[in-house]
């Protein structure tokens, strides 16, 4: 340890916390009023100037006569206190100062010290943190008595701190941790800003502050270290295996301590199982770096993006396959539809004769994937590639479709089949009226009503999605398909 001497004799002083107040004003066109608190004693020193030809008086900490502290100079000189009354002159006080008067050039200045605190309740009590003090002030003529209006008023003094002395800074001293310095006469071990206080020639405290700061260590970290979980590295001629950060002691040119660090991080073999992969007959998947084609678990050896072994498990599942049997064809002869039953399944409708996907809607040679139901304009067969998330797709047998064309055999035609939101109905011939009724395709009666015109618009906005019959009331029925 290093211990460090600074001699500070010669700033040794007695610690006080003095302060001086002083202020200054003119009462009137012919008074002046010096006041100076010391703190340090605890005693006040008033000056009072005013004409030599009569008296003058200053009273304390009031804006009114009644019961205000005053300090009286008589036109002989002598200086009284006294306490005022309403209107009038009051009582004399027993003494509490001393003081000496001297006269020049017709201007009499009465010099006055006493104690701060008065002497007695009637005495005032000046502020022991000066600021502002309300006065009142009068003078007159050979006797003390009636003044006049014009020769008496209202002021204040402030009294303001003298001894606002900036502190002295020291020059920073700096010790390694550990060691110490001599300051004020005290060793000292740790950081911080220590301070004396002294007292200048008018009683005004003076502080001397000296700061003590650490010199710190030096610290180099090394840039870390990564091993795989099961290795070793060689760190400050130790061998190391697990992580930790090592530290290796130097010395800095000031003599304090020189640090260098190393840590070493240990990366872990990392040992996983992933989610089945699932798999159709026939097909493969690519799982685990590779195409695979056989069910069963799988186990991948690699490694890691830090360098390290990797080992992935896994496992290889036959998906179930979707049911080719979820078509239902509709029991009544003259309204053949198949309907898709399974809603968690996309059907893709096409034509077996021709081999090409089919729209349920219009009966062109397109595509119109996730539609469960089929209503082709052509007879034939048909079959659907259903396809279902998590089972493996197939294609249903094909199945028998009869259409016939209802406006050559009724005199009526339906469209758009299906429709939406409106369905049209186009009658050859029409005389009079025309009662129809809407059956869903279980035959329960959903709504009736009457044609007016050839031309007519049935409104299935409410209806549910399916197969419904329109049976008019001469026996012909015509089947349409909501969407």
């Amino acid at each position: 340890m290093k211990n460090l001497y600074l001699s500070l004799s010669f700033l040794l002083g007695m610690t006080l916390q003095a302060q001086i107040y002083q202020g200054s004003t003119s009462l009137g066109s012919t008074m002046t009023l010096d006041v100076t608190l010391n703190t340090n004693t605890d005693s006040v020193d008033v000056e009072i100037s005013g004409p030599a030809s009569g008296y003058f008086a200053v009273g304390f900490g009031g804006t009114g006569m009644n019961g205000t502290y005053i300090m009286l100079v008589n036109s002989n000189g002598t200086v009284k206190e006294r306490k005022l009354g309403q209107w009038n002159g009051g009582s004399t006080l027993s003494s509490s100062i001393s003081y000496s008067a001297i006269t020049s050039s017709g201007t009499r200045t009465a010099y006055i010290e006493r104690a701060r605190i008065g002497a007695s309740t009637n005495h005032y009590t000046f502020p022991a943190n000066g600021g502002s003090v309300a006065l009142i002030w009068a003078k007159g003529g050979t006797s003390f008595g009636n003044h006049g209006s014009s020769n008496r008023g209202f002021g204040s003094i402030n009294l303001i701190n003298q001894c606002n002395i900036a502190t002295t800074t020291l020059t920073t001293q700096s010790i390694c941790p550990g060691d110490s310095v001599q300051i004020f006469g005290q060793w000292v071990s740790q950081p911080g800003t220590y301070s004396d206080t002294l007292v200048t020639a008018i009683g005004c405290d003076s502080v001397l502050e000296q700061s003590v700061q650490y010199t710190p260590a030096i610290v180099n970290t090394l840039p870390s270290l990564s091993i795989c979980q099961g290795d070793s590295v060689q760190i400050f001629g130790t061998w190391v295996s697990s992580a930790t950060t090592l530290y290796d002691s130097l010395s800095t040119p000031a003599g304090c301590d020189s640090v260098v660090a190393q840590q070493v991080q240990v990366n872990a073999t990392v040992s996983n199982t992933i989610a089945a992969a699932g798999l159709c007959a026939g097909d493969s998947v690519f799982y685990l770096d590779a195409w695979r084609t056989d069910t069963g678990s799988v186990i991948y050896n690699g490694v890691t993006a830090l360098g390290c072994d990797s080992m992935v498990t896994g496992r290889v599942e036959f998906l179930p396959t979707v049911d080719t049997s979820s078509i239902w064809l509709a029991p009544i002869a003259d309204a053949s539809m198949f309907v898709g039953t399974d809603l968690g399944a996309t059907y893709y409708w096409f034509n077996c004769n021709t081999g090409a996907f089919v729209d349920t809607t219009m009966g062109a040679d397109t595509l119109n994937p996730g539609n469960e139901f089929l209503q082709a304009l052509d007879t034939g067969y048909y079959a659907a590639i259903i396809v279902k998330p998590g089972y493996c797709s197939d294609t249903s047998a094909c199945k028998y479709y009869y259409v016939d064309v209802q406006e050559y055999e009724t005199g009526i035609s339906l469209r758009p089949i299906p429709a939406s939101t409106a369905l049209q109905i186009s009658l050859d011939q029409l005389s009079g009226t025309l009662n129809y009724e809407v059956l869903d395709i279980s035959g329960k009666l959903i709504a009736r009503g009457t044609f007016q015109s050839v031309q007519s618009t049935l409104d299935i906005s409410g209806y549910a999605s399916g197969m419904y019959l329109l049976r008019l009331k001469d026996g012909r029925t015509l089947k349409f398909i909501k969407e």
